[in-house]
């Protein structure tokens, strides 16, 4: 009996997601049909899962395709980590996740702790905002763009 509930093999595929002004390509996983009918798309359009690819922990969302399919991004740094590329075929095996789950890194989660009232104010954001702020610190490379984009997220958490 596995630990998840869910599991396909699949090719990691490129993907142009956009429209004739804009069109961004990501490494992803699509989700098979007979997989999607069986999750609960029509109350969470962007189902957060955590799981596998291969034997590497992900965590995110499936994300629509205007055609109905949903994919999951694997970001460039993910495939070289699990040594995979664009044609692999690989497995991919989830459960659904807490569909309000944020990953706040440590300098945000120590800000939040200190301020009540910065901390109140995050408290009212959704979590989808809460991600995306989370992201913007998360993402950056160097630290000094890591504290620059703390010092905004703050900035912007208390507007």
């Amino acid at each position: 009996m596995s630990y998840y509930d869910y599991a396909f093999e699949a090719r990691i595929e490129r993907l142009a997601i956009g429209n004739t002004s804009k069109v961004l390509h990501y490494n992803v996983v699509i989700l098979p049909g007979w997989c999607r009918d069986q999750l609960p798309f029509d109350k969470y359009p962007k189902l957060r899962i955590i799981g596998e690819v291969g034997d590497h922990p992900v965590r995110g969302a499936w994300n629509p395709v205007a055609d109905g399919r949903k994919y999951f991004i694997l970001s460039a740094k993910f495939l070289s980590a699990a040594g995979l590329s664009v044609g692999d075929a690989t497995e991919m095996r989830f459960n659904i996740d807490d569909q309000d789950f944020v990953d706040v890194p440590d300098e945000l989660a120590a800000a939040l702790a200190a301020d009540k009232a910065l901390d109140d104010s995050w408290n009212l954001l959704t979590p989808g905002r809460q991600r995306f702020l989370c992201h913007q610190i998360a993402s950056a490379k160097r630290q000094a763009t890591r504290d620059r984009r703390l010092q905004d997220v703050l900035a912007e958490i208390m507007e």
